[in-house]
């Protein structure tokens, strides 16, 4: 092999490791992560495809990725598709208090990663204060603003917290029942849930004296009366 042909076969392999070890490095940090992620990180799409094809990496859904031994969640799918609301920002980016984007899970979806009521955890629920359309069918959208202060972070992703859940529930129109539940199963689970929040929530959409109705009725559907007459709300 001449000189040349050896020089240009080294220069492709320490590309190659390169490429290899910033995958490592951006899927430690990230779990799934996007194509648009692994270009900043200066991945070009074709080490994405050819890690793929060597089993180092798995294709979650159409540009997001999961690394092969890095152990895989059944929220890997979500995370993929909240994260490709903003392919090129890093999650702990979209973190920050400062650059919150009011994208968040929410809904059932925010129910079954909470752990309140019995409520399926797909076809994922997710808000959004901007129209987002997607053609994966396990996502669905709704245009909703959503706090900062409204979300707890669950398995890396922004998950409505249990007062803005049950809101959410209501206003997607599932059956007040199935509310009811996760309101109780949300009492139950966190000592310091605010009733006064949920009230006012429902009463901003609905008008005090509609929202009022709702919120007693779920009170008394979840059998809650008796707890939380004392409570403020």
């Amino acid at each position: 092999m001449c000189c040349n042909c050896r020089e240009i076969a080294y220069d492709c392999y320490m590309k190659h490791s390169n490429h290899i070890e910033k995958i490592a490095e951006l899927s430690e940090s990230e779990g799934v992560f996007t194509t648009a992620q692994a270009a900043r990180m200066g991945i070009p799409r074709d080490a994405l495809h050819d890690a793929v094809e060597s089993g180092r990496l798995v294709r979650v859904v159409r540009g997001a990725y999961r690394m092969v031994g890095s152990g895989s969640s059944f929220t890997d799918e979500l995370a993929a598709i909240w994260k490709l609301t903003a392919p090129a920002t890093f999650s702990h980016e979209r973190m920050r208090v400062s650059d919150w984007d009011g994208i968040a899970v929410g809904g059932s979806t925010a129910s079954a990663l909470l752990g309140i009521g019995d409520l399926q955890l797909s076809p994922y629920r997710l808000y959004a204060p901007r129209r987002i359309n997607t053609r994966n069918p396990s996502a669905s959208f709704a245009r909703r603003a959503v706090g900062r202060d409204e979300v707890t972070f669950e398995s890396g992703l922004p998950v409505t917290r249990s007062e803005r859940t049950v809101f959410d529930l209501v206003a997607d129109d599932e059956d007040l029942s199935l509310v009811a539940d996760v309101l109780a199963d949300a009492s139950r689970k966190y000592r310091d849930f605010d009733y006064g929040k949920l009230r006012g929530l429902l009463e901003g959409r609905y008008g005090e004296k509609r929202g009022c109705e709702i919120f007693r009725s779920l009170i008394v559907c979840g059998s809650l009366k008796s707890n939380t007459l004392a409570r403020p709300f």
